[in-house]
């Protein structure tokens, strides 16, 4: 148990010194990470009232999320949630994140297209895969 205690203060250390100028060279990332995730969270509520409901929804936590919160409440705390932990692990390996929110950025743009217009486009391999 002291082990866990010590290893979670060093975690806290390591995001706390790591911290110290993020806001100041990363803002824009985050600006721009914060707003692709927005985007995919309204276009799964967008999908999600369409279709009358979170069955279709492939992310587990956000699948589960609005299962019990619902359409609108779901993907904001999915949003939120996903937002927070993106930061998180930028801070704490800070020498790559230009490249987790660059990364984090595109993926979930590309999934707010897929939701709104790529679905009646075309289905991913992953989807078949996952669903069958």
């Amino acid at each position: 148990m002291l082990e866990l205690i010590e290893m979670v203060k060093q975690i806290g250390e390591r995001l706390k010194r790591n911290w110290q100028g993020f806001w100041g060279r990363y803002w824009w990332l985050m600006v721009v990470f914060v707003a692709a995730l927005g985007c995919d969270a309204a276009s799964t509520m967008y999908f999600m009232l369409r279709d009358g409901g979170h069955q279709n929804e492939v992310h587990p936590a956000i699948w589960l999320s609005s299962a019990v919160l619902g359409p609108i409440w779901g993907p904001l705390l999915g949003w939120l949630g996903k937002a927070a932990a993106g930061i998180a692990v930028a801070v704490f390996w800070r020498g790559i994140a230009l490249y987790l929110f660059v990364a984090g950025s595109i993926l979930s743009f590309w999934a707010a297209w897929y939701n709104v217009w790529g679905a009646n486009i075309y289905e991913p391999r992953l989807l078949r895969w996952v669903f069958w």
